[in-house]
């Protein structure tokens, strides 16, 4: 099972503009992407991803999650089974060629992991 990357880490909170100015004014990082919802600032390495946390998602108001390229998604799931962890989305297609596996940590952080 080998990972190859850590692609994003996202930071969720329910004050976007607060934090987007820490990173985009302060610390000068440069926007990929955003929205009214989201901010993806890219970085050399992983994006940051800035997060809000309304609605169905206000309950993730500081909480961080991120996500993980591995080269075989489907040896990681079973394995994430059969050690009896919470899995909250099983190898769901987000592109022709990716799946995403969604664990939940003991600790509530998500972790998102993709492959093909």
């Amino acid at each position: 099972m080998n990972t190859t990357q850590v692609s994003y880490v996202a930071l969720w909170s329910k004050d976007l503009e607060a934090n987007r100015s820490v990173f985009a004014n302060i610390l000068g990082i440069p926007i990929a992407y955003e929205d009214e919802n989201v901010v993806v600032f890219q970085t050399e390495g992983a994006q940051l991803v800035l997060q809000r946390a309304v609605d169905a998602n206000a309950e993730l108001d500081g909480t961080v999650q991120f996500g993980i390229s591995v080269d075989n998604l489907d040896q990681v799931t079973e394995a994430l089974k059969a050690d009896h962890l919470t899995i909250d989305i099983d190898r769901e297609d987000i592109t022709q060629t990716q799946r995403v596996t969604i664990l939940r940590l003991t600790s509530g952080q998500f972790v998102e992991i993709t492959g093909e």
